[in-house]
């Protein structure tokens, strides 16, 4: 069962390094998140600075 979308939402697809994409796991596992769900706040905190 996938999760229901955001409202107002569109997917998009990226691609990162293995390397990278296993930092990126780590790190949304210890804030008990998805790597999708860390991506997605990374990026809206870093638009909200600019």
């Amino acid at each position: 069962m996938s999760p229901r979308p955001k409202a107002n939402s569109e997917r998009i697809n990226v691609f990162f390094p293995p390397d990278v994409l296993q930092k990126l796991k780590a790190l949304a596992e210890a804030k008990g998140t998805t790597v999708s769900g860390l991506v997605r706040m990374i990026v809206l905190e870093y638009l909200a600075q600019k």
